[in-house]
């Protein structure tokens, strides 16, 4: 079992990670994120449209299984965060998840 936040942490020093539904919305239709993680408690609307165009772009999401606060905490922000996109996984393990995906 991989630890989610610190191989957060390491691609956010590392590698290219977009934050938020509209960035990460934005790789994901533009084919540049390579995994993307979504809050077990993102609205319905946000969760269902990003599965839907990660499905499409042929994109795993894992969902992590924790709020969008415990998210946020995760990559040491001190705000929500709803989705997260792995746009250059850097030198982290980060793209393990995809094999664990949920979405």
């Amino acid at each position: 079992m991989i630890d989610i936040s610190r191989e957060l942490q390491v691609a956010l020093n590392t590698g290219k990670v977009m934050l938020g539904y509209k960035e990460s919305l934005k790789a994901i239709i533009d084919g540049s994120a390579k995994l993307v993680i979504l809050a077990s408690n993102a609205p319905s609307e946000v969760a269902s449209t990003v599965q839907h165009y990660a499905k499409i772009a042929n994109i795993p999401v894992f969902v992590f299984q924790g709020s969008s606060w415990d998210l946020g905490a995760a990559i040491r922000k001190p705000f929500k965060v709803s989705t997260i996109a792995i746009v250059d996984p850097g030198e982290s393990n980060i793209l393990a998840l995809a094999s664990q995906r949920t979405g």
